[in-house]
């Protein structure tokens, strides 16, 4: 024996499906703002304007941001400096010269 759906059952159904549409309407847009934002952290990087983070540079040189860290290390990258008690950011001035200097050949 099926059970049909009543109207009120329909209704809360609706509404569900709405609020499931509007929340990855929310994320679409979340992730649109983050990407935009990270564009314009990159044009400043390519100026040589402020700081950026691991994620940023990450970005820059299309890799994982570990290999950031790793570079760092490794003296390929500058030291970050550490801006606040979670928070470490690199000189992008300093970031596009170890670029010259150690990943196109001192052009």
């Amino acid at each position: 024996m099926q059970s049909e759906k009543k109207p009120h059952d329909k209704i809360l159904l609706e509404s569900a499906e709405e609020k499931a549409g509007e929340a990855d309407r929310k994320k679409i847009e979340r992730a649109k703002a983050k990407d935009a934002s990270i564009l314009a952290l990159l044009a400043d990087l390519r100026l040589g304007i402020g700081w950026s983070s691991d994620i940023v540079l990450a970005r820059y040189f299309s890799v994982p941001r570990q290999r950031i860290w790793v570079w760092s290390k490794e003296g390929k990258l500058p030291a970050p400096y550490k801006v606040g008690v979670a928070t470490t950011r690199w000189k992008n001035e300093e970031v596009l010269k170890a670029e010259v200097n150690n990943f196109l050949g001192g052009l």
